[in-house]
């Protein structure tokens, strides 16, 4: 397969998913993995198209928090409710379920979305899904695990071989390790 029948391929790909705001992005995911596929010698045309399109749905599911909350004064009383230890939401308007996503998403911070002052400019969805993400991680992985996730995926990246040196394991173990992680995630997001 050449470069632009990976491009058409991508092009293909990107539309059906049907998310026009990410069509630039989703090709270039697809892309990206259908020359990474390339390097590591997969040659037939069904395996670009799998490689692709599943690049192309991990790109989309970063994109999609678990929770979007817009920043109402229905949600800063809730949030200041939840910060003073409310069990139950204080406006009519917020299921239960609702509430209790706020919760864990907030964690121990809610200053975010209590303050008057505060803006918002987009970044309290983004802030709130990484809580509620490192959240799901803890209670899912184990703290060696969670420690090697974020050691791999977090601020520093380190590689696989200074994640075993400081573990005092092979670069082969992380690479399981990490695999055992992805699976355990996977599962937990796919439940």
């Amino acid at each position: 397969m050449n470069t632009q029948d990976k491009m058409d391929l991508c092009r293909r790909l990107a539309s059906s998913f049907r998310r026009y705001e990410l069509y630039d992005d989703l090709v270039q995911e697809g892309m990206v993995a259908l020359l990474e596929a390339d390097a590591r010698g997969y040659i037939a045309p069904g395996d670009f198209v799998m490689v692709a399109r599943k690049r192309m749905q991990d790109f989309i599911s970063l994109r999609q928090g678990p929770l979007s909350i817009p920043p109402s004064s229905e949600t800063r009383e809730n949030a200041k409710a939840i910060r003073n230890g409310s069990e139950a939401p204080v406006t009519e308007y917020m299921t239960s379920d609702t509430y209790d996503s706020l919760k864990v998403a907030l964690g121990a911070s809610t200053a975010l979305l209590e303050g008057d002052e505060v803006l918002y400019e987009g970044h309290t969805e983004g802030y709130l899904w990484v809580q509620q993400v490192q959240g799901l991680m803890k209670d899912t992985l184990s703290e060696r695990d969670y420690e090697i996730f974020l050691l791999k995926y977090g601020p520093d990246e380190l590689s696989l071989v200074d994640i075993g040196k400081k573990y005092d394991i092979t670069k082969q173990r992380v690479l399981q390790i990490d695999n055992r992680i992805r699976e355990k995630l996977k599962s937990v997001v796919e439940s």
